[in-house]
């Protein structure tokens, strides 16, 4: 269901002297997009720039609030089933081209919000307060409701079955998605210990099977 067409609840509230307080308590209205026949018919070159243009939208509007925030470079070399990325330390934002050219509408109205909300709690608040948060806690799903108006969903409906070498989910102690290909799955079968670089504990699993190919990765 598309953020047009679904309510958007904000849930949290931040004490006045709280980083992410000029969010305010109200929900956002999303940001506009061509619609999905629009996108379908551009070319790659067309489509590329129409992303940058997106992630540009969302940071503009950030920075209205957050002037601090730092700008991220952007790339589309991103494979397997995750949609996107956000990486503070390397100061960029990563996107999956297959999924994006195959779920056009659904990636730009969806996915880079996701990816630019998690940039603005990494900056906003873990790197300007140098703390660490949950990846789609409260801070993230405020973002998420009043900043950008999109329900805070943490994984995404986009049929990954031609862009997963990675079909093999592992769980750790955090939200943040593992998925392993059929040789590391292997490996870590025979007693091979894998560890979220995130949490640091370790993964266990696996958490799904395979044939099933769900289509659950952000």
């Amino acid at each position: 269901m598309s953020s047009s067409t679904r309510r958007v609840v904000s849930r949290h509230r931040f004490a006045p002297d709280h980083a992410l307080a000029r969010l305010g308590e109200t929900p956002a209205t999303p940001l506009p997009l061509a619609d999905a026949a629009a996108l379908e018919a551009l070319t790659a070159p067309a489509l590329h720039a129409t992303l940058e243009a997106q992630v540009l939208a969302c940071l503009a509007r950030a920075r209205t609030l957050f002037p601090e925030l730092r700008m991220p470079s952007v790339s589309c070399r991103l494979k397997g089933r995750t949609a996107g990325t956000a990486d503070s330390a390397r100061q960029r934002l990563r996107f999956n081209w297959q999924l994006l050219s195959e779920n056009r509408h659904h990636f730009l109205s969806q996915t880079v919000p996701h990816e630019v909300a998690h940039w603005v709690v990494m900056e906003v608040v873990e790197r300007a307060g140098k703390t660490r948060v949950k990846p789609h806690g409260p801070e993230w799903q405020q973002v998420m409701t009043n900043l950008y108006g999109i329900p805070p969903e943490v994984t995404h409906r986009m049929d990954v079955s031609t862009a997963s070498p990675t079909p093999w989910a592992y769980g750790c102690g955090c939200d943040t998605a593992h998925y392993f290909s059929s040789r590391r799955h292997a490996n870590a079968q025979r007693g091979h210990r894998y560890r979220c670089r995130r949490c640091g504990q370790e993964l266990s699993g696996p958490l799904n099977d395979p044939a099933r190919n769900a289509s659950t990765a952000r």
